[in-house]
């Protein structure tokens, strides 16, 4: 018996180590060994990819002066997906909807880790090629022609930097306003004073966080202006302070400049030179000059990130464009610095928990924040700020005429109901056609002049037609026109009762779609209520 159970045992014993032997042996295989990307820089707008060229020709226009370098990164999408999908590596305010939020439900210094969605969203460049979003991209080097002292008050004016404070130089003491600190950072460090009043007030606030008080208890006499060393696990001010500390920034001069001086040599200097690049390390560890190329390995990428908010350089893109505009110096020479990935998707959309079970659905097309306010009137209480692309519910389309403009009424994610101006709501899916197959889809008053490349066979445009794209024929859609007439009217909707009823059965694919107003892959009264909506004057969309 003895000899049995150790006989037992030392079988057991081999069959865990040869277990622990293919574990350990199929980590050391699954550790992906260092991919070298080769990254380069082309400039002008014809360097670009041909779904970025649209956008920045619009922008040429306006701006003449303005430059723009293709940074081609070498880096697959789907690899940057993988890379930054990594839970904590970046976050999302913690009162954003569900759908911006990663399913793993951490929370930390009020901020969740990011769905895989929005990170997408907020990764693709192509998301933000307009007239204000495009700063995020904008070159961050100091220029003397074009900032100056009385920018960087523009930028400061009315928050804590607002003053003038003692400081000690050279064993003597002498009054400084914040903005003459600033500029005289810019000029040791070779970075845009505007960059860096704007990363002040956006990490410790317009008011000035404990970080800047000098006043914190354990602390007193530290500041931290740019919140390094600002981890999210545990308190973010004691860390930060705790930095401070080590670093004895015990006056708020050494503290600017020092700290200016850290995050140049750290993040702008090793080729992170964009507010874009600050947040997201997709470039080598040095600036990459135009015409030039360099390998960079995946092990120098990715992890190397200023901030975890993902919103971070949007928002900075709003000051720094506000602060251009405000000095008149819109129309100088900027260089904008744009990534491009390998392989990148037709376009990456900001998620959303709302459909068209809940109503008309419409997106905000302005990019610098949108107001929604408790009454239609541009003294009523502002109730939230909207970005662009933000999905909200239309309960009622110019309700009202006030202040010059036209109101909506609507509803957000969260259940707020609220006004904002029309002119800034755009419907979503209002494209006037889109092909589905063997057919074309096109919405009520489409023509064939909205269909490129596009001849009819026949001489009505109505559903059932044929329709022939670049040689390829399709059967025609015309969304609510159930019974062919080229019309949405009372006519259709009776067909489709019809149809409920069982009186008169649609067989054919062409009608049976045109009759799925609410797209939902079947007929019944969502679409009876789409036509009748239609009726009373709301758009049908594909």
């Amino acid at each position: 018996m003895k000899a049995t159970k150790d006989l037992i045992k030392k079988i057991s014993i081999i069959l865990i180590l040869v277990i622990i032997t293919s574990i350990l042996s199929t980590n050391m295989y699954s550790i992906a060994a260092p991919t070298t990307y080769t990254q380069n820089i082309k400039s002008g707008i014809e360097n670009f990819p041909a779904e970025y060229q649209e956008s920045l020709n619009a922008l040429k226009k306006l701006h003449p002066n303005w430059k723009f370098d293709a940074y081609y990164t070498g880096i697959p999408w789907n690899t940057l997906v993988d890379n930054e999908t990594v839970h904590k590596r970046n976050r999302i305010i913690k009162s954003a909807e569900s759908s911006w939020k990663c399913s793993c439900g951490n929370v930390a210094s009020g901020y969740a880790c990011a769905s895989e969605t929005i990170i997408k969203y907020y990764l693709d460049p192509r998301n933000f090629l307009n007239e204000v979003n495009i700063f995020q991209f904008l070159e961050i080097s100091y220029n003397s022609k074009v900032h100056n002292l009385d920018g960087i008050k523009s930028i400061v004016k009315g928050t804590f930097l607002d003053k003038t404070i003692k400081v000690k130089k050279n064993d003597k003491e002498e009054d400084m306003s914040y903005s003459q600190i600033i500029l005289e950072a810019a000029e040791k460090t070779k970075m845009s004073p505007y960059s860096i009043a704007i990363k002040i007030i956006q990490e410790v606030g317009s008011k000035g966080s404990d970080s800047v008080s000098g006043n914190y208890t354990g602390y007193k006499g530290y500041y931290n202006f740019f919140n390094l060393g600002a981890y999210d696990t545990g308190n973010a001010i004691v860390n930060a302070l705790l930095y401070a500390k080590d670093k004895g920034w015990d006056n708020q001069y050494d503290a600017i400049i020092e700290g200016t001086q850290e995050i140049a040599n750290s993040y702008t200097n090793a080729g992170q030179n964009t507010a874009y690049f600050y947040k997201w390390d997709v470039v080598g560890t040095s600036i990459l000059q135009s015409g030039k190329s360099q390998s960079v390995s995946s092990s120098d990428m990715f992890w190397h990130q200023y901030m975890t908010n993902i919103q971070d350089p949007t928002s900075q893109s709003i000051s720094l464009y506000n602060t251009y505009a405000e000095n008149n110096i819109l129309d100088k020479e900027l260089n904008f610095i744009i990534p491009i990935y390998n392989n990148m998707p037709a376009s990456n959309k900001l998620p959303t928990n709302l459909t068209s079970n809940d109503g008309d659905l419409y997106y905000v097309n302005c990019t610098d924040g949108l107001r929604v306010r408790q009454s239609p009137s541009t003294s009523a209480k502002i109730l939230d700020t909207l970005g662009k692309d933000v999905t909200v519910i239309m309960l009622e389309r110019k309700t009202k005429q006030a202040d010059g403009i036209y109101w909506d009424k609507i509803k957000l994610s969260n259940g707020v109901v609220g006004y904002t101006a029309t002119e800034f709501l755009t419907q979503v899916n209002s494209a006037k056609t889109k092909i589905d197959g063997t057919t074309l889809k096109a919405v009520p008053g489409a023509t064939i002049k909205d269909i490129s490349g596009a001849t009819l066979v026949g001489d009505k445009f109505a559903t059932g037609a044929k329709v022939k794209v670049d040689g390829k024929e399709y059967t025609l859609v015309v969304m609510g026109d159930t019974n062919g007439d080229g019309e949405v009217n009372s006519g259709d909707l009776l067909v489709v009762v019809k149809h409920l009823k069982g009186v008169t059965k649609l067989t054919k694919n062409e009608f049976i779609k045109a009759s799925d107003i609410n797209n939902d892959a079947e007929i019944n009264s969502g679409d009876l209520l789409g036509i009748v909506k239609y009726l009373k004057g709301t758009n049908i969309t594909l």
